[in-house]
C-alpha cells in the first residue's frame, strides 16, 4: 500500500466523524448564520497561516508545498465579503492547540506537517460538493461566489493538485519515520479539527463591538 493510501485510511473514521458535526452539516443544511460561518472562516485563517508559515520555512517540507495551497488571503476577502475581519472573532482554544501543534512538529518532526497539508488539500474535494449548498445557506445568488471563495478557488484544478501532491510523497522514498510523521500529522490534525468543529457552535465568539456587519 502506498504511502497516501495508509494514511487515507487511517484517518477514515475522523474524516466521517467531522462531516457529523453541527458546524459541517449546517454548511449544507442551511443552519448556520453568516457569523457562525465567518467565526469558522477566522479559526482555519489562523491554522492555515501558521501552517503555510512552517512549512515554507523548512526546506525539506516546502518542496511538497505551492504558492496554490496558500489560503490565508482568500480566507480574507471571504471575511470581507461578508462584512467580518479577522479581528472580530476570538482565537479559540482549540484553534491556539492546533497550531501549538504544528509548532511542536515543526522543530521536531516537520514532516508531520505534510499529513496537515494532506488534510487541508483534501478538503477541498470536499468543497466540490460543499459550495452550492453553502452558497444558499450564507444568501448568496446562484452563481456568486463572494464569500465562499475558499471553497471555489483553484476549484477546476484541485483534483490533479491534490492527485500531483500525493504521487510526489509517494515516490519520495520516505523512511519508515518520516512515513510515520507523515501519518501521525494527518491523524492527530484530523483529530484536532475534530474538536474545533464540535465547538464550534457551542459558544459565542464575536468580540463585543468588534463586529463590523450583522448577520
Amino acid at each position: 500500500m502506498s504511502v497516501m493510501n495508509m494514511v487515507r485510511t487511517a484517518i477514515s473514521e475522523s474524516h466521517q466523524q467531522i462531516e457529523m458535526t453541527p458546524f459541517s452539516k449546517g454548511m449544507m443544511d442551511g443552519s448556520i448564520s453568516r457569523s457562525e460561518y465567518a467565526n469558522g472562516l477566522v479559526q482555519l485563517w489562523y491554522i492555515h497561516g501558521e501552517l503555510e508559515r512552517l512549512v515554507q520555512a523548512d526546506r525539506d517540507v516546502a518542496e511538497y508545498f505551492t504558492s496554490e495551497m496558500i489560503r490565508t488571503h482568500t480566507i480574507g476577502r471571504d471575511l470581507k465579503a461578508f462584512g467580518f475581519d479577522i479581528h472580530s472573532f476570538q482565537l479559540m482554544n482549540e484553534t491556539l492547540g492546533i497550531t501549538n501543534q504544528f509548532r511542536d512538529w515543526s522543530t521536531q518532526k516537520p514532516f508531520a506537517l505534510l499529513g496537515c497539508i494532506y488534510i487541508l488539500e483534501g478538503s477541498r474535494m470536499g468543497s466540490l460538493v460543499i459550495a452550492k449548498p453553502l452558497g444558499k445557506t450564507l444568501g448568496l445568488m446562484p452563481g456568486d461566489t463572494a464569500g465562499i471563495e475558499y471553497h471555489t478557488e483553484g476549484a477546476a484544478q484541485t483534483p490533479l493538485r491534490m492527485r500531483t501532491f500525493k504521487e510526489k510523497i509517494d515516490q519520495a522514498g520516505l523512511d519508515s519515520e518520516r512515513v510515520g510523521n507523515v501519518t501521525e500529522g494527518a491523524v492527530r490534525f484530523m483529530e484536532l479539527l475534530n474538536d474545533l468543529y464540535a465547538a464550534l457552535l457551542m459558544e459565542s465568539t464575536v468580540h463585543a463591538g468588534n463586529q463590523l456587519k450583522s448577520a
